[in-house]
């Protein structure tokens, strides 16, 4: 797993993603949740927590999109700490329409979207809607969309790209801003560690 963590492939490794995100952000003012799906389970053995209440788990409880409006409480009950959401282009699809609501609540919170074009898992537990009816297939400008939703879209294509974005993320916060991290990333599913049968 170590060589995943320290991956430079393209499109990006969801788990270099996680390392560069426990390397970049101020662990003693971090609250910092994750979304439902793949995303949960590729955080979830490697983010590490230095305070109490810097992260909030929820095993698998909730629906997919429930991570924006948590940031967003998280933030108002914490206006000093830099709250970040950690989802998939498939929970964006959920409630990605939130970041308006954080705009205008007044609750400047980062989102890091892995953008992978696909509902990472469904090909195993759906495959003939998978494969028949292209129903994992996801894509969109997300960057693009949070701009239009009054936040600071950031689009990251490269691993060398995402410790600078979290730093631009957490100084854009701090000036009332909200952030969309729009990160390329692969199919997990679909790396070489875990070929599909």
């Amino acid at each position: 797993m170590g060589t995943l963590l320290t991956s430079d492939t393209t499109p990006i490794n969801p788990y270099r993603v996680v390392a560069e995100i426990n390397r970049a952000v101020p662990k003693d003012r971090t609250i910092f949740t994750h979304d439902a799906g793949h995303p949960r389970d590729q955080v979830m053995p490697f983010y590490t927590v230095a305070r109490p209440n810097g992260y909030v788990g929820w095993g698998k409880t909730t629906h997919l999109g429930y991570g924006i409006p948590l940031m967003i409480g998280a933030k108002l009950a914490n206006p000093d700490k830099f709250c970040m959401n950690f989802m998939g282009d498939a929970a964006f699809g959920m409630s990605g329409l939130d970041i308006e609501t954080a705009v205008r609540a007044g609750a400047p919170i980062t989102t890091v979207l892995l953008n992978n074009g696909t509902m990472g898992g469904y090909s195993q537990s759906m495959p003939n809607a998978m494969s028949n009816f292209d129903a994992g297939h996801m894509s969109g400008d997300y960057a693009k969309i949070a701009e239009g939703l009054g936040a600071v879209g950031i689009k990251i294509t490269q691993a060398s790209e995402i410790a600078p974005a979290i730093a631009r993320a957490q100084q854009l916060n701090s000036e009332g801003r909200c952030v969309l991290l729009d990160v390329k990333t692969c199919d997990e599913l679909k790396m070489s560690v875990y070929p599909l049968k």
